[in-house]
């Protein structure tokens, strides 16, 4: 299999870093037993996901569109698909 390009990697990379900031992030204020205080942070964390699942459906597209082999798609589905339905579970 082919290897992504750089710019593939850097965008993967970069969508790998956010996801990891939401599911900690959510876990931080989930963790918190007056969520009512962080409603601010955690409206801002929604407005954040939404705008990574934007995000990771473009890159998708992207790899589709420039060729991508189908193997490397079904590894970028499995990998970020977990992260996803992580991230929608501690969104609630």
């Amino acid at each position: 299999m082919a290897e992504l390009s750089e710019k593939y990697t850097q965008r993967a990379t970069q969508l790998l870093v956010t996801a990891a900031n939401l599911e900690r992030g959510y876990q931080a204020f989930r963790g918190s037993s007056n969520l009512q205080v962080f409603q601010p942070q955690v409206n801002e964390l929604g407005r954040l996901h939404q705008q990574w699942l934007s995000d990771l459906d473009s890159f998708k597209n992207s790899l589709r569109a420039q060729g991508a082999e189908p193997k490397a798609l079904e590894y970028v589905n499995e990998a970020f698909g977990r992260l996803a339905e992580r991230i929608k579970q501690l969104a609630g």
